[in-house]
């Protein structure tokens, strides 16, 4: 019983993992803002501190000031499960886990940018 109940499990978090992965951003424009978000996207802390340095802010800064796509850093840290670079921001990020018929998953397109 118990290994069904972890077999269960871990196929719910492997198809909430390949839905995100069938998510591509693409940037709106050139703007550092908009780069910032993008590295968001990336879901990986080390390259949204790299981002960080080459635009001289600080990371305690950026929440205030930065949004994506019109929402906060916050809210769209949860709208696209971005959980990994949001806790790097030190954001409220809200982590759900549901089951999707992967057959039936489109591709979608994203258009990220971010505030001047």
């Amino acid at each position: 019983m118990k290994v069904l109940a972890a077999a269960l499990i871990s196929t719910a978090l492997f198809a909430s993992v390949n839905a995100s992965a069938d998510t591509q951003f693409v940037a709106a424009d050139n703007s550092p803002g908009t780069a910032l978000c993008m590295a968001m996207t990336t879901n990986k802390p080390l390259k949204l501190h790299r981002e960080l340095k080459e635009t001289y802010l600080k990371k305690h800064s950026l929440a205030d000031k930065l949004t994506c796509n019109d929402m906060s850093l916050a809210k769209f840290a949860n709208t696209y499960g971005l959980n990994r670079t949001g806790k790097y921001l030190n954001l409220e990020v809200k982590t759900s886990t549901s089951i999707q018929d992967l057959a039936m998953a489109k591709k979608q397109i994203i258009y990220v940018s971010g505030s001047k």
